[in-house]
């Protein structure tokens, strides 16, 4: 089914999949049959075979298997990660066990050059079979030695193995390494987005230290990752961060100033340029580009955090510049100024330091303290815009700031919908076992109301005033309902409703006449979540209807 050259894409696609799908999103359950029985036929991966994929036959038996496992969407992605990456380094380890392969041509075409420096240039590259897009870096150094090519191309493969390793979210992958044209390649993931700097740029400005936290921590992540693998960058700089489409962070061209070095290589790509990574590399190197050291990377990653801050290069007044910058404090600037600091000593020692520094739950940063962004960056403030626009839009109800609470008609489209967002059988009730059962016995009662009722529901004027209150009454207590707290719990939980009340199967349930105002009500929804660091955008579609997700816009 797959061929060994493929089989690590195969199971990245996998991945994304069923990741996908267990964060709410969709993925084929043919495509989820197809990889299972491929991997379930495997002997020699017994021992590495995921339990969900023994026990769960189906895209939906997996979905129930892992809400039970796992309550919020980041722990369900990091489970994947662990149990899928160690399949993927199984064919991998196979597949690099070979030197080099011959890239074929049959199977590929090259497209436009998408990046170029001193290593060589970068193109698009789109598998035919696959119908997917990769980029493909061709090793080919300006103004080196045939001698000192010789040995780069030695220490490009080399190290190119280890990257193989690095399966991370936040690092772009690579699938393969060869020759092509006689030259040195390796195939990358291809990421669609935008690199840090031209995302800072189409903002017109810096943003936050609060909104810079959360490109700071996918950045941190990723480079944690590879620290522990014994793999440094020592070329980060914001054209090396890309931020999708979703907002995940993706770190690029990990490896490529080792690539390049030999013991007496400068890093000078050509005459008149600096070293690579400019204000951006750590100090430390330029006078000693063989130093293998990860608080190089920390360096970079105050130089990426000062210009996330401000849209400038970092300089040596950065502290004034800090001082002087909207919504930074003075302890925040000290957190970004020790990573620059010109002794590397005086340096965070890590990236788990820093990342425990910022993101530690019990106080905010101030003097002699410092803390985690919480998951609640959404204010309450921006919560009671959101209900009282979207009460007021959807359900035509006006002036109300606080919806009424608990007001259930026993209609079975809302029921639904709260099934396709909440375990409902773990939340409360005052009378019954849990919250699902209460749900349920009012359905059933209002069904037998029904029966009973069926020659008043047949006049048309009662079946008109039901509609026009009861419809509407039966959706906007939704918000104000404790159990689904709203208003205070996890940003996930605002987010996922408001995304899965425009999912196209939902729609359909709403008052017909406020489908052509859904865009307009998602852009003006997003004035106010913009205001918190997050934004709703057309993820996908169903039948050519929009399907809505939401991530962090920096």
């Amino acid at each position: 089914m797959f061929d060994i050259n493929d089989i690590e894409i195969s199971l990245e696609s996998f991945k994304l999949g069923i990741t996908s799908r267990a964060t709410g999103g969709d993925y084929k359950n043919d495509e989820y049959q197809q990889m299972r029985r491929f991997l379930l036929t495997k002997i020699e991966l017994n021992h590495l075979i995921p339990k969900f994929l023994k026990i769960c036959h189906s895209t939906d038996e997996f979905w129930q298997f892992i809400k039970a496992e796992f309550d919020n969407y980041a722990d369900r992605r990091a489970f994947l990660a662990n149990e899928i990456n160690p399949i993927i380094d199984y064919y991998a380890g196979i597949r690099i066990s070979k030197d080099t392969v011959r890239l074929n041509s049959d199977s590929y075409e090259l497209g436009e050059e998408i990046g170029y420096g001193g290593f060589g240039r970068v193109y698009k590259y789109h598998h035919k079979l696959l119908n997917m897009l990769f980029a493909i870096k061709i090793f080919d150094p300006r103004f080196v030695p045939d001698e000192e090519k010789q040995e780069g191309e030695k220490r490009f493969f080399r190290e190119a193995k280890m990257l193989f390793s690095l399966k991370h979210e936040n690092i772009a992958n690579v699938y393969d390494i060869g020759h092509i044209d006689g030259k040195p390649f390796i195939r990358l993931e291809f990421i669609e987005g935008q690199t840090l700097s031209d995302c800072i740029a189409t903002m017109g400005g810096g943003v936050s230290f609060e909104r810079s936290k959360k490109p700071i921590k996918g950045i941190l992540t990723g480079l944690n990752y590879a620290h522990e693998r014994g793999i440094i960058h020592r070329d980060l700089k914001p054209s090396n961060v890309m931020v999708l489409k979703d907002g995940t962070i993706k770190i690029i061209d990990f490896g490529v100033s080792a690539y390049l070095e030999t013991s007496n290589h400068t890093k000078l790509t050509k005459t008149g340029e600096q070293i690579a990574g400019g204000r951006y590399t750590d100090p430390c190197l330029a006078t000693n580009p063989s130093l293998r050291d990860i608080r190089s990377d920390i360096y970079s990653i105050g130089a990426l955090w000062f210009f996330i801050l401000t849209n400038r290069d970092p300089s040596s007044d950065a502290k004034n510049v800090l001082m002087n910058t909207k919504d930074v404090t003075p302890a925040q600037v000290d957190v970004v100024l020790r990573c620059l600091h010109s002794d590397i000593n005086k340096r965070f020692t890590n990236c788990k330091e820093l990342l425990d520094l910022l993101f530690n739950e019990e106080e905010p940063i101030k003097e002699g303290n410092s803390k985690r962004l919480s998951n609640n960056n959404i204010t309450q403030v921006t919560r009671k815009s959101i209900i009282k626009y979207f009460v007021e839009q959807m359900y035509r109800i006006k002036g109300v700031e606080t919806p009424p609470s608990f007001q259930f008609n026993g209609d079975l489209s809302i029921f639904d919908f709260l099934k396709r967002l909440y375990e409902l059988d773990t939340l409360p009730s005052n009378e019954y076992a849990n919250f699902e059962d209460e749900l349920v016995d009012i359905i059933e009662r209002n069904n037998q109301l029904d029966k009973e009722s069926e020659h008043a529901w047949n006049n048309f004027r009662l079946r008109e005033h039901y509609n026009e209150t009861y419809l509407h009454m039966g959706w906007h207590w939704l918000f104000s309902e404790e159990r689904f707290a709203l208003s205070k719990r996890e940003d996930d939980y605002l987010l996922s409703f408001l995304c899965e009340i425009f999912h196209p199967e939902v729609r359909d349930w709403l008052e017909p006449s406020v489908h052509s105002l859904c865009e307009t009500i998602i852009d003006k929804l997003n004035t106010f979540l913009r205001e918190d660091g997050y934004e709703l955008y057309e993820d996908s579609q169903i039948s050519g209807r929009p399907v809505y997700s939401y991530r962090y816009c920096i």
